[in-house]
């Protein structure tokens, strides 16, 4: 039996710490999620009802892509008129019309507070709105920008909660021609990593 100096170890005994988790590691390099939530508007940018369906891919060790499909489902009221001048105007509350849109998104995540991962996202959509009462239609093109928290509750699957403003425009029918979009997200939902 050898003898060790004082205050020495051996190092068969000495731990050796984990490596510390990545970003990777807790978010995997691919992933899907889902979300409900309340989508607000007015004038001619849809409101309502909003569920969207996500796709993630790793794009860096901060940074993945978040491609998204969305619907949202509002109210149904006449809300467009001609004023004295003979303009076409529509007037919409904060949760009418019906949307269906596609973006493409950076989602980047920061260092984690506790059990909470926050994140940011940004990107540009396109999309359909339609105001059925009015016939009125148009392509919108918005910019998004929001942030939110994931928390992993299980292996493999965490819960969302995330707020975004969507601000652009989009080209409608009816003599509105080019309208200005600007709206508002609050979504929750659940992701699940792809093996």
């Amino acid at each position: 039996m050898a003898l060790l100096p004082a205050g020495a170890a051996r190092a068969d005994s000495v731990p050796v710490p984990a490596p510390a988790a990545t970003a990777a590691d807790a978010i995997g390099d691919q992933g899907i999620g889902a979300e409900l939530g309340l989508a607000t508007g007015g004038r001619v940018t849809t409101g309502g009802l909003r569920l969207a369906g996500h796709y993630f891919y790793q794009l860096s060790d901060q940074d993945w892509f978040d491609g998204s499909a969305a619907f949202t489902f509002g109210g149904d009221s006449a809300q467009c008129f001609r004023d004295r001048t003979g303009t076409y105007l529509c007037d919409h509350g904060l949760t009418d019309g019906d949307g269906v849109a596609i973006s493409a998104t950076v989602r980047r995540y920061f260092a984690p507070q506790g059990m909470f991962r926050p994140f940011a996202r940004a990107g540009v959509g396109v999309g359909l709105a339609r105001f059925s009462a009015d016939s009125v239609s148009g392509l919108v093109i918005p910019l998004i920008g929001g942030a939110g928290l994931r928390a992993e509750v299980a292996d493999a699957v965490t819960v969302v909660a995330q707020a975004e403003l969507e601000v652009g425009f989009g080209i409608f029918d009816k003599s509105l021609g080019l309208q200005p979009q600007l709206g508002g997200v609050v979504m929750v939902g659940a992701e699940f990593r792809l093996p």
